[in-house]
């Protein structure tokens, strides 16, 4: 009988998370900068399993098994890297169907039948987080899923009227919706727009049919693109979901997708290869499933990118392309940016300063804890302000891009100092550049670019990593490399108080009140003659 690891099952999912035990007198090799750049060259892997572009986190799930729950005051008790603001996702976990690509917490058919009572639940959610959240700002919401558009019209009414009772919606929010093909009629596009939806994100994966006929997909193709037609009337921000990597696959049909959207007129299209590791069930007992197509995916999206480049679509995140002035991604852009998420329904995963966390994976468990008073979270991992400091710079590292100064601004912490050195051999490497004070990988980091942004973490971090078992250390790539590596901090990080940021954001904030003002009584002549 075939053996699998203890801590996943045979899609490669999480079923226990390792625990770190204090490790014996073994510790990290010293920082060698003299040799970084080889060591580099050395002991680089090719990170293709476990960890999809969209599911990636630092510190990584399999790293922090999370400490005990707790209240919303106390959730939100340490002060934010972004005063008075904050982001809402909520989870529907509604579908027709069940994709055979999908391992998200959904109840695909009969299971609407619970959607009365959960959206009763998810209300009650909310409230409690009222009180928490009073003198701030929700700047965006997501509702995501699931299928939220395949809630009736009812449900869907009361679940933004709650939105709007319960929290202080800027009136400049971008509102997300995610919606499937045959979940938007005519009626419903214009329900959403009344309900102050701003933004659509259609999930549609392919418009090669025969792709489609594998995927336990019920729509056709011309039905999807009448309901984008439709629905491009009333919303121009419209992004579409497309994905790559399915067996029998031809090597243009992305493109061919990618080419009909663009005749539509979407403005907004994200790419994601199919995971194979999870989808999959040939596994490799002792690690994680290799795809065997993973270079070929890597110039299929070299090739998608060029296409969307050339046809004037610019890069907003590391797989996500948009049209300047035709397109938003506030919402996902500033998850990576350390403000506050608050989550909302089953397994949502949120934010809140210096503690990620994530809500009850089951239906039972998410209302019993509402029924007794208390937030359904499952999980909450305690960041010391180091590690925030590494989770902002390592996710946008992987996902956009880290402007150097900006990361001055908010934490006091120059990289090119304390990780200079790793800087400069990556830079040798060719896999990262830093021009104009923006810090970017290369194109030629794609091999590597879920491991590179995690060497951004204070030694400390890799230090504990050393007391993982065995199993991780060997098998997976990012412990892999971050514990025999060594440690790549050139100088101490010393992250500014939270108190001295708090100060420093209140004076950039008068500073440019001040300016505004200046600007606003100026002598227009004056003005003028100065910026000539």
């Amino acid at each position: 009988m075939k053996e699998y690891s203890p801590h996943f099952n045979k899609k490669s999912r999480l079923i226990k998370a390792p625990e770190i035990t204090p490790q014996d007198a073994t510790s990290l090799p010293e920082f060698e900068p003299h040799t970084l750049t080889q060591r580099l060259s050395d002991i680089l892997q090719v990170q293709n399993d476990f960890y999809p572009c969209f599911d990636w986190t630092f510190p990584p799930p399999i790293l922090s098994p999370g400490a005990k729950p707790c209240p919303p005051e106390e959730l939100f008790a340490e002060p934010s890297i972004i005063p008075g603001k904050y982001s809402l996702y909520l989870h529907s976990p509604f579908c027709e169907t069940l994709c055979n690509f999908c391992y998200y917490t959904v109840f695909p058919g009969k299971g609407i039948n619970e959607a009365d009572r959960y959206i009763d639940y998810l209300l009650r959610e909310m409230e409690m987080y009222a009180e928490s959240l009073q003198g701030m700002q929700c700047e965006s919401v997501y509702f995501g899923g699931g299928t939220p558009t395949h809630l009736p019209s009812h449900l869907l009414i009361k679940v933004f009227d709650g939105l709007r009772q319960y929290f202080d919606i800027a009136s400049e929010a971008e509102i997300t919706i995610e919606a499937a093909p045959g979940t938007l009629p005519d009626d419903k596009i214009v329900l959403l727009h009344t309900l102050g939806v701003n933004r659509i994100s259609y999930g549609i994966q392919t418009l090669d049919e025969e792709l489609l006929a594998g995927m336990n997909r019920n729509y056709s193709v011309d039905q999807a693109k009448h309901e984008l037609q439709q629905a491009l009337r009333v919303f121009h921000n419209i992004n579409v979901d497309t994905m790559y990597g399915f067996d029998n696959e031809g090597d243009d049909a992305l493109i061919n997708t990618l080419q009909q959207f663009n005749a539509l007129g979407i403005p907004s299209l994200s790419i994601y290869s199919l995971d194979k590791q999870r989808c999959g069930t040939n596994l490799n007992p002792e690690g994680p499933n290799k795809d065997v197509l993973y270079k070929k995916k890597i110039e299929i999206f070299a090739q998608a990118k060029a296409y969307l480049l050339s046809e004037g679509f610019q890069p907003v995140l590391q797989n996500i392309f948009a049209k300047p002035e035709k397109s938003s991604y506030q919402h996902q852009v500033r998850r990576w940016e350390n403000l506050p998420l608050v989550a909302l329904g089953i397994a949502a995963q949120g934010y809140a300063p210096q503690k990620p966390y994530q809500n009850a994976v089951t239906i039972k468990s998410y209302y019993q804890c509402i029924d007794e008073g208390r937030l359904p979270l499952t999980s909450v991992d305690r960041l010391t302000p180091e590690m925030e400091l590494a989770r902002e710079v390592a996710s946008r590292l992987r996902f956009t891009e880290v402007p150097v100064e900006d990361i001055f601004d908010k934490y006091g912490v120059n990289l090119h100092v304390v990780f200079g050195d790793l800087i400069s051999s990556l830079s040798k490497l060719g896999l990262v550049s830093c021009d104009e004070g923006v810090l970017k990988l290369t194109p030629e980091a794609a091999y590597y670019n879920n491991i590179i942004p995690m060497l951004f973490a204070p030694d400390a971090f890799k230090e504990e990593l050393l007391g993982l078992p065995e199993e991780f250390l060997e098998n997976y790539p990012i412990p892999h490399v971050m514990t025999r590596l060594g440690k790549t901090q050139s100088t101490p990080i010393t992250v500014r108080s939270s108190v001295t940021r708090l100060q420093s954001s209140l004076d950039n904030q008068l500073d440019e009140a001040d300016w505004t003002y200046s600007q606003a009584t100026a002598d227009p002549h004056q003005t003028a003659a100065t910026e000539t």
